[in-house]
């Protein structure tokens, strides 16, 4: 049996335009009902073709529906929108800031949920590769395998809330470093000096930079003895897991005056770990949180947080995406908003 012809770098120059699905086939060694699966996901086409069939795709800029798209103005007007889950409030502000933009320019917007498998990621990716949609907004944090290789994908994809890291891909993101640095400098000012943190999965960017911050100003502050860390491993069920890791900070017997938590739900649980132990909020252990999600105010007490705009982020995310595929804007890398410091009263001075 002859082996599928090697074009490599070949492939990339040798349409002036973009090529069909039959060109494609050909350069595969292989048939065009074989590439219409591997496109399509179907566990008939092996792995091997199916990431031959990907590498040309990607080198090429293949197209499927060519035709269909031309009619249309050259485009799907269709965005795809990828979040790990939809059960966390976070991404349920960001995405209705996505999809009243895009709505406002009659774009259509679909959502991909991952639930936190790369591989799923991937192949909802794949959508840009065969003209389902004009571009990607991701909240995962990461570049799908399926198109990091895209010539162009800086133009095609942005990122909100966590930083892509790909060269050259927009982001839209919040300070979290210096956010976080504020929160502890505030417990600090309220005299607490036994901080404890809560926080998230350590791959994450986001939650490194929280972590990060909070380290730093016990360390300043010359108490890095009371350093206390505890960290999920991943962001399911994140109330569960504040709960969990409050009361496993409270069976050590020394007892923090203030515990700083990555996010609002990872404080919501904390805060009901710290209840059923009998401890009192904020008399004998405050707390402070981090995204402002909507219930925190009626809480009792009600939550002091950074407020994160969420619902700007969708927006702001959305409109850089259209000005890069509609207006052929150049990208601009990293795009920070601003936060807000939100003080209730679950901090009590000590």
């Amino acid at each position: 049996m002859s082996k599928p012809p090697q074009k490599d770098n070949a492939n990339k120059t040798e349409f002036a335009r973009r090529p069909t699905m039959a060109e494609i086939a050909r350069l595969a060694g292989v048939d065009t009902s074989t590439v219409s699966r591997a496109l399509a996901g179907s566990p008939r086409v092996t792995e091997e073709t199916r990431a031959l069939i990907d590498k040309i795709v990607l080198e090429t800029g293949y197209v499927v529906n060519e035709t269909a798209r031309k009619l249309r103005g050259g485009r799907a007007n269709q965005i795809l929108v990828i979040v790990s889950d939809i059960a966390a409030p976070f991404y349920s502000d960001v995405v209705q800031g996505i999809v009243e933009w895009f709505a406002e320019r009659s774009i259509n917007v679909l959502l991909g949920v991952t639930l936190r498998q790369p591989k799923r990621e991937s192949q909802l990716a794949k959508q840009l590769l065969t003209g389902a949609v004009d571009g990607i907004i991701t909240v995962t944090g990461s570049l799908p395998k399926s198109i990091a290789g895209l010539q162009d994908v800086h133009r095609k994809v942005v990122g909100i809330s966590r930083p892509i890291p790909h060269d050259g891909v927009t982001s839209v993101v919040i300070n979290n470093y210096q956010a976080a640095r504020e929160a502890m400098a505030y417990l600090r000012s309220m005299g607490h000096e036994r901080i404890a943190y809560i926080g998230g999965p350590t791959y994450s960017q986001t939650f490194r930079d929280r972590c990060a911050a909070y380290t730093e100003v016990m360390e300043e502050a010359n108490v890095p003895e009371l350093i206390t860390v505890r960290s999920t491993e991943t962001f399911v069920y994140d109330t569960d897991s504040g709960f969990r890791l409050m009361k496993s900070i409270l069976s050590e017997g020394t007892t923090p005056t203030a515990v700083f938590c990555a996010n609002d739900e990872l404080a919501i649980g904390a805060m009901a770990a710290s209840r059923a132990a009998g401890w009192k909020t904020p008399e004998e252990i405050s707390f402070f949180g981090f995204d402002d999600l909507k219930i925190t105010e009626m809480l009792h007490p009600p939550l002091s947080t950074i407020a994160v705009p969420r619902f700007e982020m969708g927006r702001k995310g959305a409109e850089l995406l259209y000005r890069q595929l509609y207006e052929h804007v150049e990208p601009l890398g990293r795009v920070v908003l601003e936060h807000k410091m939100i003080l209730r009263e679950s901090v009590a001075t000590r």
